[in-house]
């Protein structure tokens, strides 16, 4: 009798069913597709201030390097342009580079901001329908070393970039 006690315990075996396995499965899989959406948003959200702080960072460069009375920045407007693929700093239609009249704010730049020119947009929602967008700041100096920053998207008159910078967040 004892032996027949005995082998039934070995057969109660003590686990989960398939049962119980797919209803934990299906509780997981539904509280993913309620959280998916949000957490893409804090994604989305976290790239639009990164693109807005490396712009900021390289539009306060220039303001230093303008108000420096060692340097001698000509006055002017001063473009930076970011894309995609890269970012681009133009004045009176020249490009950035170590050589010209530009040397002093490159070196800056440089120095300041390693690899600068390998920055990209992050975020695809500044432009309509989700597409990537370039976003630009036009810094301008004066003649005393003042300076105004404009804020802007491409060409396509689209302002989100420029409200964004205005207010500080997406609201």
């Amino acid at each position: 009798m004892f032996k027949f006690l005995k082998d039934r315990k070995k057969k109660d075996n003590k686990g989960f069913t398939l049962v119980e396995l797919v209803i934990v499965i299906a509780i997981l899989a539904i509280l993913v597709g309620l959280l998916a959406p949000q957490y893409t948003k804090y994604v989305e959200k976290s790239r639009k201030a990164a693109d807005a702080s490396n712009m900021d960072e390289m539009v306060k460069v220039i303001k230093v390097y303008a108000a420096d009375p060692a340097n001698e920045l000509e006055a002017g407007a001063y473009v930076i342009t970011m894309s995609k693929d890269n970012t681009v700093i133009t004045a009176k239609g020249t490009e950035l580079a170590t050589t010209g009249t530009l040397t002093g704010l490159a070196k800056e730049m440089n120095s300041s901001i390693p690899k600068w020119s390998e920055t990209k947009v992050k975020s695809q929602k500044w432009g309509k329908d989700g597409a990537y967008d370039t976003i630009v700041a036009t810094v301008t100096v004066g003649a005393d070393g003042g300076t105004s920053v404009v804020y802007s998207n491409g060409a396509d008159g689209n302002t989100k970039f420029a409200n964004y910078m205005a207010k500080g967040s997406e609201d």
